[in-house]
C-alpha cells in the first residue's frame, strides 16, 4: 500500500483520490473497496475530519469516499485521505472515531449514513466525474481541482448518481449503519 503521502490527493474531492489511489494499486485490487457515504439529504456527520480544525468536532459533509481494504482473514484497513485518524487504520477503530455512535445519539434519523460499497475494479470503470458539483453558479470553482484529467468512463458523469442510495448500479451494495460494520468487522 501507498503511504497516503505518494498517492495523488486534491482537497475536497475525495472521490477522484480515491479512484487515483486505486488506480496506483492495479492489478492488486481484489480486497480493495470504495466506500460511497451520503444520505437522503446530503448532510453527514463525521468526525475526525482535517476540513474542521478541532479534530474532537464533526463536519457535515454532503458526501465522502474513502478506500477499505478487506482481507482474507476478514481484517479491514480504511484509507481516509481527509481523516486526523492513520492512514491504514483498523475498520472498528475508523468506525468508533468517525462516525462515533455515541455522539449520533444527538442527531435525527434522517442525519443516517448510508454506504455503496464498490469493488475496486467496478468503481475504476464506472465512476465518472465532471466536477460540475465543483463550480459555483458563475462557473469558477468552488476549490482548486485537480491537475489530473477529468475521470470520464461513460458520457454523462454520474458521481451524483453513485452518492443517491436510493439509485442501483449493477455489483455494488448499499448498506446502512448496521450491515456495513457487519461487512467490514474481522471475522
Amino acid at each position: 500500500m501507498l503511504s497516503a503521502k505518494e498517492a495523488p490527493y486534491q482537497s475536497c474531492y475525495c472521490e477522484e483520490n480515491v479512484y487515483k489511489l486505486l488506480e496506483k494499486l492495479k492489478p492488486n485490487l481484489d480486497d480493495f473497496f470504495a466506500v460511497l457515504i451520503s444520505n437522503d439529504i446530503k448532510m453527514i456527520p463525521l468526525w475526525k475530519q482535517k476540513a474542521e480544525r478541532d479534530p474532537e468536532s464533526f463536519v457535515l459533509w454532503d458526501y465522502h469516499v474513502i478506500t477499505i481494504s478487506k482481507n482474507s482473514d476478514g481484517s479491514a484497513k480504511v484509507y481516509d485521505f481527509d481523516s486526523w485518524i492513520d492512514w491504514g487504520v483498523d475498520f472498528q477503530t475508523y468506525w468508533n472515531q468517525t462516525m462515533n455512535e455515541d455522539e449520533m445519539k444527538q442527531f435525527r434519523e434522517k442525519y443516517r449514513r448510508k454506504f455503496r460499497i464498490i469493488p475496486a475494479r467496478i468503481y475504476l470503470s464506472l465512476l465518472s466525474s465532471d466536477r460540475s458539483h465543483m463550480l459555483n453558479p458563475d462557473g469558477t470553482y468552488m476549490k482548486p481541482p485537480p491537475e489530473w484529467p477529468l475521470i470520464q468512463n461513460s458520457t454523462n458523469s454520474n458521481l451524483m448518481n453513485l452518492i443517491d442510495m436510493k439509485l442501483e448500479f449493477p455489483e455494488t451494495m448499499v448498506m446502512d449503519e448496521t450491515e456495513i460494520r457487519r461487512f467490514f468487522s474481522d471475522a
